[in-house]
């Protein structure tokens, strides 16, 4: 768990205190909550990863953001004509899932909230799957039933142990790709028939759809890995590739571009890249700022290993920041 997350359990503490005091408190006039998936049956994608939110959690939550902020899209952002009229808030969703077509863009539409996407060109059309999610099917698999002896010796094959649980597949990294699809193969987990007839991606048809309903794209890289763990060189080329792949598919004029996983250890070159593209990105630290120089948005996250209400976190959040701010811990240092 995380400290945040402790942080939340005492949410009893401050959830009294009004939004507006929280904003001011804190000198902001947006946040900039973000989802993955909002669950509407079964949910095969993110079940072993963290709690998504169901759709009546998810529907509170924009009750609780429509309440207090004012839903503002990539337009307003970008313009900042509305920040000193009220406070607002700028929704998004990363990994490009159907699930959103599907379930959100019907709720956001009744409730007329602006949203964008950022999506992983790679995997538009179903054409792979994200590693974490082959690793949510392997756990998933392992949750139904024991592993025949067979598979138990495939298994050992490949990692040379009998150590095989949930804790070692979630220690696996993007750089284990080869082997996590690997133990799916030796689990009789076929990941092009999952993505045949689950369909959790976005196809280029669907994402048209939602640009001409209002709702707008940004990349969020190629495939998905820990920027941490690249090169500037391939950090550069995950990122302007995808969203190069959109503006050219999709025809839009304004560059967005949020980080997989989060921004950190990512140098101040790779800003200065991407502001030379015109290039707005977002990372994941919650309510924390960059140095003026540097066009990035701190974005804050909705979904934990427990289901928090939005008034929880985004109190939670203004509080934590205002503690930050009172240390001088709230401005993000790069190299």
């Amino acid at each position: 768990m995380s400290p945040k997350e402790y942080f939340f359990k005492f949410s009893f503490l401050y959830n009294f205190l009004p939004v507006s005091f929280l904003m001011k408190l804190s000198r902001k006039r947006i946040i900039y909550p973000f989802y993955h998936f909002v669950k509407e049956n079964d949910d095969v994608i993110t079940k072993h990863l963290y709690k998504a939110k169901n759709k009546e959690e998810f529907i509170r939550d924009l009750h609780f953001f429509k309440k207090h902020f004012k839903s503002i899209s990539q337009k307003d952002l970008l313009s900042k004509e509305n920040y000193k009229k009220q406070f607002n808030f700028f929704l998004s969703f990363d990994d490009g899932l159907s699930n959103f077509y599907d379930v959100v863009m019907p709720i956001l539409i009744k409730e007329k909230v602006f949203a964008i996407n950022f999506i992983n060109t790679n995997f538009i059309d179903n054409k792979a799957l994200f590693f974490r999610y082959k690793i949510n099917l392997l756990i998933e698999r392992l949750s139904k039933k024991q592993l025949t002896k067979e598979e138990k010796n495939l298994v050992k094959k490949e990692i040379g142990s009998i150590v095989f649980n949930y804790g070692y597949l979630k220690e696996l990294k993007y750089v284990d790709t080869i082997l996590i699809d690997k133990l799916c193969r030796c689990l009789s987990i076929n990941i092009s028939n999952f993505l045949e007839i689950d369909t959790p991606y976005l196809t280029k048809q669907q994402i048209k759809i939602l640009i001409e309903k209002g709702f707008y794209v940004g990349g969020h890289s190629k495939s998905h890995p820990y920027y941490l763990e690249l090169s500037l060189k391939d950090q550069l080329e995950e990122t302007l590739e995808s969203v190069n792949f959109l503006k050219k598919t999709f025809n839009i004029d304004k560059l967005f571009f949020s980080f997989p996983f989060s921004d950190n250890g990512v140098s101040s070159d790779f800003f200065k890249e991407t502001k030379k593209k015109n290039i707005l990105t977002f990372g994941t630290a919650g309510i924390k700022d960059e140095v003026t120089e540097i066009n990035n948005i701190q974005r804050i996250p909705m979904e934990y290993n427990t289901v928090y209400t939005a008034e929880t976190i985004v109190k939670g959040e203004l509080i934590l920041y205002f503690i930050k701010r009172l240390l001088d811990k709230h401005i993000i240092k790069r190299k």
